[in-house]
């Protein structure tokens, strides 16, 4: 039975991928499953099907070029094109499964199916980090500032690889021990810009994710930009401007943020920067004024089920207070530990744990004082611990 549900997901996964390869808009996608119904019968449709459908929909603009592909696509082998996919260790997700972000699938424009590398943010705590591509030093200090605090206590950090402080961000929430989430206007597969590659490496060796909308191989287009900035504000519980002109793309994310009631957090600058406009303009419509993680973490931890100040977290002691409140997986970390530091890769190797449930133990391990991280990539137990 198993078995056969597992077929029957990767049968319509390699459906939806399909669908996804005609690489059209979403608008466009409305318009042909309004009149196919299921991305099944739009691929199993016969040509004077299609062209009926075109003559309907001359609205919405179909290119030449964009017919023709379509008609590739549905001549293909859909199992075999999406069995490619998988081989290159890329995820797909559709709304219907169950690891399909919850936060994201309840905004109104959620994608109907995006891909990814690494892992998701399933239901922690993230906050999305963006800002102007071509922002001051001060811009992407405080970005990547920020970015690492909230990492450091837990906190997820989304943002879109670009230039500027997407890429700060990226980069102080990996100096704060991740993970962070990158969402692309291109393939998952595809790194843009192309010398951001060893962040976007980074990324996914960390235990954070590279997400796409886009098939695997897709090149970047200007409009799919705009597009992916829903995504980067649906994944979020909130989202930082740390720069950005009072005109530009980051407040696109904005906006679909503040459709989705989220927070909307903005660093304060100069009244005559204009690389500051869209800040201070953003706080005099109600954003919250930031000037460091804490003015974000006492939201979150307002609204968060059961969490609590990390000053009043009790601490480890022993092993009766472990047992007590660890799931196995935190239990077998521990019980790897010594107070030599070990390398992560030694801890997985041994613990036989996959790279996301590690980090995971790793960081809870961490809030609870029983474990202490050197570097970025070693941990030993606590001096406070007694085993």
């Amino acid at each position: 039975m198993e078995k056969t549900f597992e077929e029957h997901l990767r049968k319509q996964h390699s459906i939806w991928h399909a669908f996804a390869s005609f690489c059209i808009t979403p608008k466009q996608q409305d318009a042909v499953l309004t009149y196919f119904d299921t991305p099944e019968n739009a691929l199993t449709a016969k040509d004077d099907e299609w062209e009926d459908f075109f003559r309907l929909a001359e609205q919405f603009e179909f290119k030449e070029t964009e017919k023709a592909a379509i008609r590739q696509v549905r001549e293909r082998d859909h199992e075999r094109a999406y069995a490619e996919v998988e081989a290159q260790g890329i995820g797909f997700v559709t709304m219907e499964d169950v690891n399909y972000p919850e936060k994201l699938r309840k905004t109104f424009s959620a994608p109907r199916y995006f891909y990814y590398k690494g892992s998701l943010p399933g239901e922690r705590p993230v906050v999305a980090i963006i800002g102007a591509r071509k922002c001051s030093h001060y811009g992407s200090e405080i970005a990547w500032r920020i970015a690492r605090e909230l990492a450091t206590q837990g906190i997820g950090v989304v943002s879109g690889l670009a230039y500027g402080v997407d890429k700060a961000a990226h980069d102080g929430a990996l100096a704060g021990g991740g993970p962070t989430y990158a969402v692309l206007g291109c393939g998952p597969d595809v790194c843009y810009p192309k010398g951001h590659k060893e962040t976007y490496d980074r990324i996914v060796a960390t235990g954070g994710g590279i997400i796409s909308e886009y098939p695997p191989g897709t090149q970047p287009l200007s409009w799919f930009f705009p597009q992916r900035n829903r995504i980067i504000a649906g994944l979020s519980d909130g989202i930082l401007v740390t720069e950005a002109r009072k005109k530009s793309g980051t407040l696109i994310t904005v906006s679909f943020g503040l459709e989705y009631g989220k927070n909307i957090y903005a660093v304060p600058g100069r009244v005559d920067d204009v690389l500051s406009e869209g800040c201070n303009y953003l706080i005099k419509e109600g954003a919250k004024s930031t000037v460091s993680a804490a003015d974000i973490l006492e939201d979150i931890n307002a609204v968060l089920p059961g969490k609590k100040s990390k000053n009043n977290v009790q601490k480890c002691r022993n092993y009766e207070f472990l047992k007590n409140i660890l799931a196995t997986n935190e239990k077998m970390v521990y019980a790897n530990l010594r107070l030599k530091p070990k390398h992560i890769e030694e801890i997985q190797e041994e613990t036989g744990l996959a790279p996301e449930n590690l980090s995971a133990a790793l960081e809870i391990l961490s809030s609870y004082g029983c474990i202490k991280r050197y570097g970025q990539a070693y941990y030993a137990l606590s001096d406070e611990t007694n085993r």
